[in-house]
């Protein structure tokens, strides 16, 4: 019997978005515990359990049912045209059984009051991740529990000078097999809820074989803000891989609804190619901030 990997209702204005992704059969291990492990065998796990790919399932919402046709990596998406706070259900085409949700990261995604919205980047943005060192970001992945894994100050800190409940939208290029890392780390560490927007969940040739849309970013921020057109955006990334690029892009297409651009320096130095993009990304206009892991955060305006 399918199960639902990953659910997610996210209201705009008018309308929800609900999207997910489906696997063949529930995983024998769907929750690392703290144990080096048992982590280790979830993740392993994941990349061999395959996604309920190319199939016809219904998407329930209050009294509405939508039909649907899942993608090669079991993923969907169906843009509902009103809100509701109501429970998705997701159903086999041809069953009235309801499928397991089997995640604890919260599935609604309601609009507030807030006039801004957080984007974030998560692999050293958040957590840290040693994106640049393959080997040490494999090691570390693989056998860090997500409560083990250091959480960066400087970010934890900004996040909380942002008053009147803003939303938050965690766009990463980590595939959705990192889910329950991910969601597991957000929750221990008592980050903001938001939304997550992960890439396609791949198998294991997959993984070794197929290469990542690098236009997933860009696009996925760009969806975003249109969806929410009287909103200023914080955008929070790191300079390790394509963060100033993709933002310096996103505030020359939308730059009335940027308010704030923050960059955390990953390493000791900034080399040649990480200054010239920090000089194209000032030279945007918008407000933006190159920091250091230990800066002070008295340095940075806090926004209400």
């Amino acid at each position: 019997m399918p199960i639902v990997w990953y659910l997610s209702s996210m209201q705009f204005s008018g309308k929800t978005i609900v999207s997910g992704v489906l696997l063949k059969k529930k995983p024998l291990i769907s929750s690392p515990g703290v144990s080096p492990l048992k982590n280790a065998l979830m993740i392993m796990g994941s990349y061999f359990n395959a996604a309920w790919s190319n199939k016809n399932i219904i998407v329930q919402l209050m009294d509405k049912r939508f039909s649907i046709i899942t993608d090669d990596h079991g993923g969907f998406s169906v843009s509902i045209d009103f809100c509701s706070n109501d429970e998705v259900v997701i159903f086999l085409e041809d069953s009235d059984e309801a499928l397991q949700i089997i995640q604890t990261y919260p599935i609604h995604f309601n609009n507030t009051n807030s006039n801004i919205s957080v984007i974030s980047d998560i692999d050293d943005t958040i957590m840290v991740s040693y994106t640049k060192t393959k080997l040490k970001r494999f090691l570390t992945t693989l056998f860090k529990p997500s409560q083990n894994r250091k959480v960066i100050p400087f970010t934890q800190e900004l996040y909380k000078i942002y008053k009147n409940n803003p939303r938050f939208f965690y766009v990463s290029k980590s595939e959705n097999n990192l889910f329950p890392t991910i969601s597991n780390f957000i929750l221990h560490h008592k980050l903001p809820k938001g939304k997550l927007f992960l890439t396609p969940y791949l198998s294991f040739w997959q993984l070794i074989k197929s290469k990542k849309d690098k236009n997933f970013k860009f696009k996925i921020i760009s969806s975003i803000i249109k969806d929410s057109p009287n909103q200023k955006f914080v955008l929070i990334g790191d300079d390790s891989q394509r963060d100033m690029d993709i933002y310096t892009r996103i505030a020359n297409l939308y730059k009335s609804n940027i308010e704030y651009i923050y960059i955390r320096q990953t390493g000791i130095k900034v080399n040649n190619q990480q200054t010239q993009n920090w000089k194209i990304l000032q030279g945007t206009g918008i407000d933006a901030y190159y920091f250091k892991p230990d800066e002070i955060l008295d340095l940075i305006p806090k926004t209400s």
